[in-house]
């Protein structure tokens, strides 16, 4: 009963969340009804997630909508730097610290990760397992061999099928464990 409590009462915070930016990018679009003082902008960056992120909007000057798509860049900025599995930013616990650590000791770490972990856990379940975000063991090694492919692609491979399922038997979910509920959590791999 308590965690249906909780889940909901972070499904209620994560639509109050929802419902605020939703109703922020309304109030610009209505802003945008007066086309005589609005023009067209875009930006476009490719830095954050290793993917393209495009914006297009209506400001009264191309500052003002750069001022805009900085803040929404910040923002995201954030989320990439916790949820990344590559690399290690200073001051910063993230997924990739997490891994690191993983078996070893127990990673403090911000409640947004905290938030995406104990999601992931519930649409695991959700699917059956068809979503599993302890997959990273199995991507690493297809990431190293897609890397290597791209700059030599002459001799570029598929991984080997044993080496696969080695890290394959590192990616039961249920070996996480959430040892504590507050900002800064702890989570951590079980041996």
């Amino acid at each position: 009963m308590a965690s249906s409590q909780t889940y909901q009462m972070k499904q209620r915070k994560r639509n109050r969340k929802l419902l605020s930016v939703l109703l922020f990018f309304i109030l610009v679009l209505l802003s945008g009804c007066e086309r005589r003082s609005m023009n067209r902008y875009q930006a476009q960056f490719l830095d954050l997630f290793n993917t393209v992120t495009s914006i297009i909007g209506y400001a009264k000057d191309e500052e003002t909508f750069r001022g805009y798509v900085q803040k929404f860049y910040d923002e995201l900025e954030i989320y990439h730097q916790l949820y990344d599995i590559y690399s290690d930013y200073e001051g910063i616990n993230n997924i990739k610290t997490i891994n690191d650590n993983a078996g070893i000791k127990p990673v403090l770490v911000d409640e947004k990760i905290i938030d995406l972990l104990e999601e992931a856990v519930r649409m695991h379940k959700e699917t059956n397992g068809r979503m599993n975000i302890a997959m990273g063991s199995v991507l690493e090694i297809w990431h190293s061999y897609r890397e290597y492919g791209a700059v030599h692609p002459e001799t570029a491979s598929l991984p080997p099928m044993d080496e696969l399922e080695a890290a394959a038997a590192h990616t039961d979910i249920f070996r996480y464990r959430l040892t504590d509920r507050h900002p800064l959590c702890i989570w951590q791999m079980l041996k």
